[in-house]
């Protein structure tokens, strides 16, 4: 696969300058992903007939500038700290590329059939309030009781009033960010959490703070002694597979973190987008504990990607700000969503994908343990990725750049690391990759660990350093 690369048509004078601004626009705007090698400065210099001495002033403007970092004898490679962009998906891919970087649910005909009944369903008994009104309440209203007995069927305490419906978990996460915590406030995570998490909290002026996890997720005391140092206004919990490394909470766990909530006036914000994934999975957090749980679920991970759309069940006493913060960011969900996840949830349909996306995932995490044998990895079973640590001799970059020029991609862990916990400002990789099961079919997937398996095992050779 071929990388992005500067165009020599595009230099202007002074060269350096115009060269550095390419770069940057490569990075910002995704074209050049986290963790990415930049060409030598011998190479590059020929490839733009430049000498190699531009190229050098405009790669040491780039690390001053945090964009890129440097190594002896092992070249530059882009930052994932530096800026918004930093996600752990690739924006763009071309059709030779098996792409293992974003989380999605995997797909087969049967998905786009059944959006194609519901959208001639919908359009045979349209309601007029779905296309007439432009009052949140009033669009969606009648979709609300149905949502909130289904939410309330899978363990959550769900009622109409307590519910906000949102264009997906990120504007779900958004209006409960921002009605639990005062801007200033702190906010605690686990150490490896949802990319999003960090640029938000930091849009938002709230102060996150990470605290130490093990293979649970969050760890009581860690959390105590965060909440005796940084008197926090909320904890925000992924506690059902869904977090980067695929932890399931205990029950007895979820039961001493809401106790900590209590003790020290926490609201706690519980992500659950996998969790009707995962069989015999213990009750939410918001059953323990509703008068002081934010409790967040979408539909776009479980049964399809263009299903999207979310909900947010609100403690009661929260409810009104919640809705309030959501009109002023997201005004309203998209109302067909609305009314095509309701009639699934009805008629049995959302059930149905659930357990087939569950069915697949456990078939594609058995390939994944036959391919990766003897290397130890977090999973679930039914869950939609996995994460694995990497070998000792192996650097997560390289790794990451070894593969895409494979042509597989996955996501490396700097974005999902909530502070920075190296000297000099500099976040520190955990060394490991998060691996995404649904993207692709069956045969691309074994294809790609294939690959990886041969990288793993030394059978694939690394690339000399280049001076």
């Amino acid at each position: 696969m071929t990388l992005w690369r500067p165009k020599s048509g595009q230099l202007t004078r002074p060269i350096y300058l115009s060269l550095q601004r390419q770069f940057i626009d490569a990075i910002e705007s995704g074209a050049l992903f986290a963790g990415e090698q930049l060409p030598t400065h011998r190479d590059l210099a020929y490839d733009l007939n430049i000498s190699v001495q531009t190229v050098s002033r405009a790669y040491e403007a780039l690390r001053d500038l945090g964009y890129v970092t440097g190594e002896v004898g092992r070249g530059s490679f882009v930052r994932a700290s530096r800026g918004d962009n930093a996600v752990p998906f690739l924006p763009s891919r071309g059709e030779e590329l098996i792409d293992l970087s974003l989380l999605k649910p995997a797909l087969e005909s049967l998905h786009r059939d059944a959006m194609s009944r519901a959208l001639h369903t919908l359009a045979d008994r349209l309601p007029f309030s779905l296309v007439q009104s432009f009052r949140p309440d009033a669009a969606v209203q009648t979709q609300i009781s149905g949502i909130s007995n289904w939410l309330n069927g899978h363990g959550v305490r769900a009622s109409p009033d307590n519910i906000l419906l949102t264009n997906g978990a990120v504007s779900a996460l958004t209006a409960a960010l921002m009605t639990a915590a005062p801007p200033g406030a702190v906010v605690i995570a686990e150490a490896i959490s949802f990319h999003v998490l960090k640029p938000l909290c930091r849009y938002l002026g709230l102060r996150l703070f990470s605290a130490e996890m093990d293979e649970q997720g969050l760890c009581p005391e860690a959390l105590e002694r965060a909440c005796t140092s940084t008197n926090p206004s909320v904890v925000v919990l992924f506690p059902t597979a869904c977090g980067p490394k695929a932890g399931v909470m205990s029950t007895e766990r979820r039961n001493e973190i809401v106790a900590l909530a209590e003790k020290y006036s926490l609201f706690i914000i519980e992500d659950d987008v996998l969790g009707k994934l995962i069989p015999d999975a213990p009750p939410p957090i918001q059953s323990i504990a509703p008068d002081r749980t934010f409790y967040l679920s979408s539909f776009s991970k479980t049964i399809m990607p263009g299903l999207h759309f979310g909900v947010l069940v609100c403690p009661d006493i929260k409810i009104t700000s919640a809705r309030n913060r959501h009109m002023m960011t997201n005004w309203m969900a998209n109302p067909l969503m609305v009314d095509i996840a309701q009639s699934w949830m009805s008629d049995g349909t959302a059930d149905e994908l659930i357990l087939w996306q569950r069915r697949e995932l456990t078939h594609r995490q058995g390939i994944v343990a036959k391919v990766l044998s003897g290397f130890d990895y977090s999973c679930h079973p039914c869950g939609l990725h996995i994460w694995l640590p990497l070998p000792a001799a192996w650097d997560e970059a390289e790794f990451v750049q070894q593969l895409r020029r494979q042509n597989v991609a996955v996501a490396g862990s700097l974005p999902f690391i909530m502070e920075e916990q190296s000297s000099g400002g500099k976040i520190a990789p955990a060394n490991a990759v998060r691996i995404c099961l649904g993207t692709v079919g069956r045969e691309p997937l074994s294809e790609a660990l294939a690959v990886m398996r041969g990288l793993l095992d030394g059978q694939s050779e690394r690339p000399l350093p280049a001076f």
